[in-house]
């Protein structure tokens, strides 16, 4: 890999903290949906015994969730797509769109991306979690296409995320 600095060392991620609206709703979603565990004994209550933060182990991933309450923060992340989960083989993205529609869960078709085939989820507060085929020996192995599918449309282009369009020269 090109690049290489000489930071020192990381061992991984410790977790992944996610801005809400609303603490007991989207605890019961990713529950619901994502099949995480609620990680009781690690919640973060304030001296006037408030939760403001819980802890979740979803299945297959190696970092916990912090769910914090953070409204500003959840608002402003309405449609970016901060979090993207693999899946190893297209049958699992046929399980998953049964599984959403069974749970009522707003979502993408299964849609074509630079990086291989896409769903996209939508959480209770709006920011978009994307199911994504891992390729073969990785994402770091990749190579972006020359001409990657054409990001327009709700689900790949969202305001939040969308990339200015390079100017030609000249013209």
């Amino acid at each position: 890999m090109a690049n290489r600095s000489s930071a020192p060392s990381l061992s991984g991620f410790h977790h992944l903290k996610i801005p809400v609206v609303d603490l007991d709703a989207s605890l019961a979603w990713y529950q619901r949906v994502l099949g995480a565990d609620h990680l009781t004994g690690l919640d973060h209550v304030d001296g006037g015994g408030t939760r403001y933060a819980t802890m979740l182990a979803v299945p297959g991933l190696s970092v916990l969730i912090e769910l914090r309450w953070a409204p500003a923060a959840a608002h402003a992340l309405r449609e970016c797509d901060l979090i993207v989960l693999a899946l190893d083989t297209d049958e699992q993205f046929d399980e998953w769109i049964e599984h959403l529609d069974a749970h009522g869960v707003e979502h993408s078709p299964v849609l074509a991306g630079g990086g291989g085939p896409i769903i996209v989820i939508v959480d209770p507060d709006g920011k978009f979690i994307r199911l994504m085929k891992q390729p073969p020996g990785g994402l770091a192995s990749q190579t972006m296409p020359a001409n990657p599918p054409d990001p327009e449309g709700p689900w790949l282009d969202a305001p939040p995320m969308r990339h200015p369009r390079p100017t030609v020269r000249g013209s």
